[in-house]
């Protein structure tokens, strides 16, 4: 299938989706709609990961207004656009003062907090933490430093979040009147697990390593994993050409896996079951980056 043309079924798929879920999800069990509500709007926001390299249009518009709709009421689309490529363009993954996707906490930063913020800290870098708590630790860590640059005079991000802000309301107001469905039901399934799912997929995406070339995983996962992140868990052969198209990366893979394999510090794992398994109890990284540990 044309490449194009699969971005685009995935696309507008995804929307009648999330709309028939919206119009019947108050019939639906909330379990049900726990996990279905929270794979789609995981998915959208894999569109915009690809949207952000270029697909699946060549003209960056295009790709904006086909990804923009705050789906999951997280950040503007802007916004992740210009750090995502921030994060691509750095030399040094995970360092704490370039690398705006870096989770790492600076030491002088993690001296400074409270005993209870460490603690929450620690649980948010076990797998479970993340997953159940995540979502809020992320969102006041996004808010908090957005506002202060909005404090600080920046008229652009205030721009980008007031009309970030007027989407959100929209979207809300239409599941209002469409489905008569409350805002803390949308917000708990959809929102919610859709960006647990997202934190799923980033929780070992990077770590601290020496060599470069092992700083960036692979998760080889199902097709239901490969399809719900596009294949951007094959996080190293992203990172390696952030251009390839999405449907390609997997091909990559498999063509180059003992060389891919060699080169990452077989920083791998074969699917999403096997890291629970691994690291359900146990923390994935220290939050203090280890250049600044000791």
């Amino acid at each position: 299938m044309n490449r194009l043309i699969l971005d685009l079924t995935i696309a507008f798929g995804l929307y009648i989706i999330w709309f028939i879920i919206i119009i019947y999800g108050n019939a639906m069990p909330l379990w049900l709609l726990f996990i279905i509500g929270g794979y789609v709007v995981c998915l959208h926001g894999s569109l915009q990961h690809i949207a952000v390299h270029g697909y699946p249009f060549r003209r960056r518009w295009l790709n904006t207004i086909l990804v923009y709709p705050p789906l999951a009421f997280y950040y503007p689309y802007q916004t992740y656009r210009e750090t995502h490529i921030t994060h691509h363009k750095i030399e040094r993954l995970t360092d704490v003062a370039s690398d705006p996707e870096s989770v790492y906490l600076p030491k002088a930063h993690w001296e400074s907090l409270s005993r209870l913020s460490q603690i929450i800290y620690r649980f948010n870098f076990t797998l479970l933490g993340r997953m159940v708590i995540g979502p809020l630790v992320s969102l006041y860590l996004l808010w908090k430093g957005e506002a202060a640059k909005i404090m600080a005079g920046d008229r652009r991000c205030g721009g980008i979040w007031v009309s970030h802000i007027a989407a959100c309301s929209v979207i809300a107001l239409f599941i209002h009147f469409v489905s008569e469905m409350p805002l803390w039901k949308y917000l708990l399934c959809f929102v919610y697990p859709g960006i647990s799912l997202t934190l799923l997929r980033s929780y070992t995406e990077h770590r601290w390593s020496n060599d470069e070339n092992q700083r960036s995983i692979i998760v080889e996962g199902s097709f239901v994993s490969q399809l719900l992140y596009l294949n951007n868990n094959f996080h190293w052969v992203h990172h390696e050409n952030p251009a390839l198209p999405w449907q390609d990366i997997s091909k990559v893979f498999k063509q180059r896996r003992a060389e891919i394999l060699n080169n990452n510090g077989n920083f791998y794992y074969q699917g999403y079951l096997q890291l629970f398994a691994h690291l359900f109890k146990d923390r994935w990284i220290d939050p203090i980056h280890p250049l600044e540990a000791n």
